[in-house]
């Protein structure tokens, strides 16, 4: 259900927006807009065309529970003002829920503004049976008096438009955020005035910033469409947001969707509320980009490459090479760009200059290995890059017994800067096979490993 009455803030994108990001999650549904059902219409603009919550307006006028206010902004202002002067709390008393039909009829006439506002019972106990937060009771007396529920303009208020709604497309229990708590007793007045049956609550947990403030776009809350253009799987958005206020009971962190349904249970929703950490996020979502298959990460990775321009297009070894190593690398879809740049980028001259070169240069370690990188060379040591998935295991093997066994740092540390120029990196004989198969597709910075070795020699 669209709930589109805010005018300035409800559009057509704005809806879309909502319907495409819970798709994208792989959250569907049987009845909507979209696809239509037995309980519409399924925008509240749509229902009040429809005269749906005009009727139910006029049953509760008929039996005393709600009435006519004309009362002005100025009016409510100096009763506000006249609250505080007294040290009270504001409860709007209405002169206009006693008022004679022919001095509201004179009003009328006169063309004056009105709302509806519904007559809170004096004294009432209302007692809800929450599933998260148990017995939770209020006195009608502590709710501010009679309420809107119908705007001059004939919108239904959100209290008034809900529980028709909900009790009209049989919805029997209701799940939302506890900033709702508040609104829970109103709503179960309407239910009992209009003679509904009230659905069963349970108000879930907060999301807050990591500064317990509310989340706002500072805090990097945006929409779910922006989260799926910053490179975050949909997998990983529902893992990471179910587990904000729930767990299972046990330290597993990473679940696929058909786990959480399995998993869950409402008795397990905490009362506390949650922190949106982006960094937990962002690992969540790394853990679910290492679980994409072949076919996935070819289509994910290899969409943002040719995106930005690094492959002309999806196809070929070098892409799904490129893709299976960066998906051990990224945390998230837009990080395979970068990540493939700095992998690909070889300059001896600037790594030479590094601090991390310093110590291997002076004992002699970088030479020596370069050395011996072109016997291996000469010997055909890498022809075998391609067809045996550890030719460079049998490099650095003869390499480190050449050196009389070196320790695995003082040998790969060198091996890497003359072949990569970077002291870390991917798998050297993923990423050398990778490189093997770059052809005309691929149009970002791309040295060979027989050009590499070439210009280490010139070095």
């Amino acid at each position: 259900r669209v709930e589109d009455t805010d005018v300035a803030r409800s559009t057509k994108e704005s809806e879309a927006a909502i319907l495409e990001g819970l798709k994208w999650c792989g959250i569907t549904w049987d009845e909507g807009p979209d696809i239509g059902g037995d309980h519409g219409p399924y925008r509240q603009s749509e229902r009040i065309e429809a005269g749906i919550y005009k009727e139910q307006l006029e049953k509760m006028i008929a039996n005393g529970n709600a009435y006519r206010c004309f009362l002005s902004p100025e009016e409510l202002d100096e009763m506000r003002a006249e609250a505080e002067r007294n040290d009270q709390a504001f409860v709007v008393q209405s002169p206009w829920a006693t008022a004679s039909e022919e001095e509201v009829q004179a009003m009328i006439d006169q063309g004056k503004p009105y709302v509806y506002r519904f007559r809170v019972p004096f004294d009432r106990e209302i007692v809800v049976d929450d599933l998260v937060l148990g017995e939770v009771i209020w006195n009608s007396d502590d709710l501010g008096g009679d309420f809107v529920i119908v705007r001059q303009n004939g919108m239904p208020m959100y209290n008034f438009g809900v529980v028709v709604d909900d009790a009209f497309m049989g919805i029997t229990h209701v799940l939302r955020a506890q900033e709702h708590l508040m609104n829970t007793p109103r709503q179960i007045l309407m239910y009992e005035a209009l003679g509904l049956k009230v659905p069963t609550f349970a108000h879930m947990p907060l999301i807050l910033a990591p500064d317990r403030t509310k989340l706002s776009k500072r805090h990097g809350a945006v929409s779910v469409g922006e989260y799926q253009n910053r490179g975050y799987l949909a997998s990983g958005m529902v893992n990471y947001l179910a587990q904000l206020g729930w767990n299972d009971g046990t330290k597993q962190e990473i679940y696929t969707k058909e786990e959480l349904l399995d998993a869950f249970k409402m008795e397990r929703m905490s009362k506390v509320a949650a922190i949106f950490d982006t960094d937990k996020f962002k690992w969540v979502n790394g853990h679910h980009v290492r679980k994409l298959s072949d076919e996935e990460a070819l289509a994910m990775i290899g969409s943002q490459l040719k995106e930005h321009g690094i492959v002309k297009e999806v196809s070929g070894a070098f892409v799904a090479k490129a893709s299976q190593l960066l998906r051990e690398r990224i945390s998230t879809l837009t990080e395979a760009v970068e990540e493939l740049k700095s992998m690909m980028h070889f300059d001896l001259e600037e790594m030479l200059k590094t601090d991390v070169a310093q110590p291997y240069i002076e004992d002699g370690s970088i030479k020596e290995t370069a050395k011996l990188l072109f016997d291996a060379q000469a010997e055909g040591q890498f022809d075998a890059i391609g067809s045996d998935p550890k030719a460079m295991q049998h490099v650095a093997k003869q390499i480190g017994k050449a050196r009389g066994g070196v320790k695995k740092k003082a040998l790969l540390v060198p091996l890497r800067l003359c072949l990569t120029s970077q002291a870390a990196g991917p798998d050297m004989n993923l990423f050398f096979e990778m490189l093997k198969e770059a052809d005309d597709n691929v149009l970002c910075e791309c040295v060979s490993l027989e050009k590499r070795l070439e210009m280490l020699k010139e070095k």
